[in-house]
């Protein structure tokens, strides 16, 4: 899955790259090798600012992250939800502002672990910020001003230009960019400016100013221009790529550094000339109690039944099944049964439901399958025992007849379009679906009742142990859901970054989940504050599913599974983006 790179910044042989989805990339060799850093935030990070091995990164709804040991290990310092922050600066004494829409203007002093509130810039939208020689703050307005903050007061002041976004300075010298393709200098702090064309008439995303007089200028269109004498003259690389840039920095030895979408540029001689150079990590190596086991083919559903026992289904009706945890499969293909999406089992019994014409079943653990007649579309199955079930197929909910043979229509709400299915104890079944909508039976399905959830997300699983349920779902922010009562009623206990699309608990009492850009979670408090490990992946991870201590998750061409034993995150991990509510 590509990403965004929105900000670049470095240090001797190290850099950090950070962009949309909470992703960070660091390279310890400048450049050459990258490693997918994990974060604990699945925001879009717009901003880099960094003094000596401190970092600070911005971003979406009020998102700051704070490393203290050169983007190795991030912690989330949020002050919960907030306006989208734009810019950062941060100072060799470890006072920083972080800047961003409607004025907001937030200030600290220990190199970003803790933020206050600063003054702010009324509701201006705040686009950059960056330090001047004298260790004042500057701010860069979207209206056309450039704040210097002096002792606790902002001094506003009038820049050139169209839509000004971009903003650096260095020594005396003063930078912006704006939305023609414009750089406007100022040696006096901005009560007058320079202005000079770059060659381009695109919106400037970013600026850089680096030794003897060099000025780096990127932004949309592939805007990539460079000027040697601080900005009055430019020339524009000859770079085959349209897309557009965000990020430009460059050290004092030659190398500058510009990231986007797509692939990054570097040039070692000073911008003279340019190379591609692909930043993308792709998936990261696993160092935590997560291991990758190799499986082929595309698979969507998962079912643990019983330790290192494993069915998989997927794309074309293909079935794959392993019982040594993964060391061997035995594989099979059911040709009319389309895509298959979900699986459960009890015993010997196995259901899977997906998009095409039949759906299946196995009373031999899945080693023949039969037909089992119903719906299109199947969404989720689940049940309790061997003759219980309930499956969402088209987005209704059925049960399982009594024959195992069809899937029986049940008089549940049509609308909203329900998602995912719950089997409870004795006669109880949840279902989940958009907009919130959770509807209940007490009697095996003969009657449903719809039941306010307190959420307007679009939940997407569901998952219970007698009457203690949970229910996940929502993006960027998913909505996390309680119920004590099997159902009857929901409180919403935290927001979490990762678009959740999958929930289950393990016998130690911890709740797990996954879901879009590799997201996968533990909760051991109960749903109410979740930490992040490792999934290597920047896929969607589709199904988390256990049986006992033992954990296995499901994505893009990937399967994960947790070493038996091992112990959730601990207390003092990251929280991933977790609000309580």
């Amino acid at each position: 899955m590509s990403a965004s790179h929105r900000a670049v910044h470095g240090r001797g042989p190290v850099l950090v790259i950070a962009g949309s989805r909470g992703h960070v990339l660091r390279s310890e060799d400048g450049g050459q090798r990258w490693k997918r850093m994990q974060t604990p935030t699945r925001q879009d990070l717009s901003a880099l600012a960094g003094a000596g091995p401190a970092l600070i990164a911005v971003g979406q709804r009020g998102t700051l992250l704070s490393s203290l040991d050169e983007g190795r290990r991030w912690s989330d310092v949020s002050r919960g939800p907030e306006a989208d922050l734009r810019g950062v600066a941060l100072r060799d004494d470890g006072e920083a502002i972080a800047v961003g829409l409607g004025g907001t203007v937030l200030r600290s002093r220990d190199h970003g672990r803790t933020w206050e509130s600063g003054p702010s810039l009324d509701a201006l939208c705040l686009e950059a910020a960056a330090i001047d020689a004298e260790g004042r703050f500057l701010a860069l307005a979207l209206e056309g001003e450039l704040a210097v903050l002096q002792g606790g007061v902002w001094a506003r002041r009038k820049v050139p230009g169209r839509s000004p976004r971009a903003l650096c300075a260095r020594g005396g010298l003063v930078a912006v960019g704006d939305g023609d393709g414009r750089v406007h200098t100022s040696r006096d702090g901005g009560d007058s400016w320079e202005s000079h064309p770059t060659g381009s008439g695109n919106a400037i995303r970013a600026l850089w100013l680096g030794a003897a007089g060099l000025v780096v200028a990127a932004g949309d269109g592939g805007l990539l221009a460079i000027s040697e004498d601080e900005g009055r003259t430019w020339t524009r690389p000859p770079l085959r790529s349209d897309q557009p840039r965000h990020g430009v920095w460059s050290d004092d030895q030659g190398a500058i550094w510009c990231v986007g979408a797509g692939p990054a540029f570097r040039s070692t001689d000073g911008g003279k000339s340019f190379t591609k150079v692909p930043v993308q990590a792709g998936d990261a190596p696993l160092d935590g109690p997560w291991q990758k086991v190799p499986v082929r083919g595309k698979f969507r559903g998962l079912w643990v039944t019983g330790p290192g026992r494993v069915v998989l289904v997927g794309d074309g009706g293909s079935i794959a099944q392993t019982h040594d945890g993964g060391q061997a499969w035995a594989r099979s293909t059911e040709e009319d049964a389309g895509s298959l999406v979900a699986v459960w089992g009890s015993g010997e019994r196995i259901l899977a439901v997906g998009e095409g014409r039949a759906q299946l079943r196995s009373d031999d653990g899945g080693h023949r399958w039969i037909d089992v007649t119903g719906g299109l579309g199947g969404a989720s199955v689940h049940g309790q025992g061997a003759t219980r079930a309930f499956a969402i197929l088209d987005g209704l909910l059925c049960r399982l007849g009594a024959d195992g043979l069809r899937w029986i229509a049940l008089e549940a709400p049509r609308e909203p379009r329900l998602r995912a299915v719950w089997a409870g104890p004795e006669r109880l079944a949840v279902a989940v679906g958009r907009g919130g909508a959770i509807v209940r039976t007490t009697d095996d399905g003969a009657a449903w009742e719809a039941v306010e959830s307190g959420s307007s997300c679009d939940l997407e699983a569901i998952w219970g142990r007698g009457d203690e349920l949970f229910a996940v779902g929502g993006q960027p922010l998913s909505d996390v859901l309680r119920s004590g009562d099997g159902g009857a009623t929901w409180e919403v206990l935290a927001q979490v970054s990762g678009g959740l699309r999958s929930l289950w608990g393990d016998d130690a009492g911890a709740l797990w989940a996954c879901g879009l850009d590799g997201a996968l979670l533990c909760s051991t408090d109960g749903g109410r504050t979740w930490r992040g490990e490792a999934s290597g992946t920047w896929g969607t991870l589709f199904e988390v599913r256990g049986d006992g201590a033992e954990m296995w998750a499901l994505g893009e061409s990937i399967l994960l599974r947790r070493a038996p034993g091992a112990p959730p995150p601990p207390h003092d991990a990251p929280e991933v983006g977790a609000r309580d509510r």
